[in-house]
């Protein structure tokens, strides 16, 4: 009869949408779930963490260094410091955070061998959380130094391009060149080498430390002491009897770095400076160097950044890659093989008889 074989056929269709139906919804949810990590968990991990807190610890050698307690107190034999053994710690620290800004102090701290401190410094910045670059406009309440281009690190993805760098002492920018792929405590690493010129110092905290004048046997007695040429020790001793007393001074930073970038993470696995300050007098016609220092991150340090970039690039690759992969996947087969259930289970034959 016509009647029941229709029913018949309606039965059918039901039963045959019962398997159908739940794979394609399980397999919609694990797409919707791999676009959800991919398009936004990731983004998130992406970036600065929050709870930032590191510190790596260079060691080096101060060709010339100004002792300034010394010098304060009146010990000339032991305010020029030449040839001499020094450690830093320098520390990157997220203070807060506002959506894609973070509030970030750059801490850098150097002491002879014997843990004597001999300088330090200590900026704050307010940078893009993913770019690392500068934020125009950070939250009101920050106090935070203006500044341009990168300054506490590079950005998560760094590429084979050029970069930016601002150099705090100056307040000017640097061009960071990127140089070549080098391996670097088994980690691949991307090369970046910075050279800024001798310009003048306008960083009021890092003035703060230098003296403004000094009497003219004092400086005959530092200049004796610098390691220089004996033209231009010649050439010191003939102009200081002209300058008066005291000698007026200005000073100059100049800077060359290398790093060393594991690229995924944006994490420096070993970096290379070489800061030089000199005084300057006779209206900039004599300059004479008051800070001569190469620093490297120590064994310790650069075996801590290598363990470091690789377990963080290990986790951005297992989010953005491996998991939406396993949820992709299988996610696409079960949505399409439902769909195909359901759509046959919708075009069975009618039964005859």
């Amino acid at each position: 009869m016509r009647g029941g074989a229709v029913q018949q056929t309606d039965g059918q269709v039901k039963r045959g949408n019962r398997w159908a139906i739940p794979v394609a919804i399980l397999g919609a949810v694990l797409v919707v779930a791999a676009g959800i990590l991919y398009w936004v968990v990731v983004p998130n991990r992406k970036q600065m963490p929050a709870d930032t807190n590191t510190t790596r610890q260079l060691e080096g050698t101060a060709r010339v260094l100004l002792n300034p307690q010394a010098l304060a107190s009146g010990d000339l034999g032991g305010a020029l410091l030449a040839n001499l053994p020094v450690k830093a710690d320098r520390t990157v620290k997220v203070l807060a955070t506002d959506g894609s800004a973070a509030q970030v102090s750059d801490t850098r701290v150097l002491m002879t061998a014997n843990g004597q401190t001999v300088g330090s410094s200590e900026v704050t910045y307010a940078v893009d959380r993913k770019s690392l670059e500068a934020v125009a406009n950070p939250p009101s309440g920050w106090q935070v130094t203006p500044h341009e281009g990168l300054t506490v690190s590079w950005p998560i993805g760094a590429g084979k391009q050029d970069y930016t760098a601002w150099v705090n002492e100056t307040k000017s920018t640097t061009p960071v060149k990127f140089v070549r792929e080098e391996d670097k405590a088994g980690v691949s690493t991307y090369v970046y080498e910075a050279d800024a010129p001798a310009s003048p110092i306008k960083d009021e905290q890092t003035l703060a430390t230098l003296p403004k004048a000094l009497g003219a046997s004092a400086l005959a007695a530092l200049a004796g002491r610098l390691p220089l040429p004996d033209a231009v020790k010649s050439q010191l001793a003939q102009a200081l009897p002209l300058l008066g007393d005291p000698v007026p001074l200005t000073y100059s930073y100049q800077v060359k770095s290398t790093y060393w970038v594991e690229p995924t993470t944006g994490l420096v696995v070993d970096t290379q400076r070489e800061e030089v300050r000199k005084a300057t007098f006779a209206g900039g016609q004599l300059a004479a160097p008051v800070y001569d220092v190469e620093t490297h991150f120590n064994a310790a340090s650069v075996a801590a950044a290598a363990k470091d970039a690789k377990d963080k690039s290990s986790s951005i690759n297992t989010f953005s890659k491996t998991l939406p992969l396993v949820l992709l996947i299988p996610g696409l087969l079960l949505l399409v093989v439902g769909i195909i259930g359901m759509l046959t289970g919708r075009r069975r034959p009618e039964a005859t008889g």
